[in-house]
C-alpha cells in the first residue's frame, strides 16, 4: 500500500541519519486505519445517492426529448 511504501521510505531514510519527527510516525501508524474508513464511507455514501442519480438522468432524459 502507499502507506507501506512511506514507512520503508521513512526507515531508509532513518538509516542516514535522517530522523522524522515523531508526529510523522504516528500519522503513519493511524492513517491507514482512517483511509480504510473513508473508502468504507465512500462506500456507503456511493449507494445512498445512486438511487437518487439514477432519478436525475431519467428526469434530464426526459427534458431533452
Amino acid at each position: 500500500s502507499t502507506f507501506e511504501l512511506l514507512k520503508k521510505t521513512v526507515a531508509l531514510l532513518s538509516t542516514y541519519g535522517e530522523e522524522m519527527p515523531e508526529e510523522i510516525n504516528l500519522q503513519l501508524h493511524d492513517l491507514p486505519e482512517h483511509w480504510d474508513g473513508t473508502k468504507k464511507l465512500f462506500l456507503r455514501v456511493k449507494q445512498h445517492v445512486a438511487p437518487l442519480q439514477a432519478q436525475e438522468v431519467n428526469i434530464i432524459r426526459r427534458k431533452c426529448q
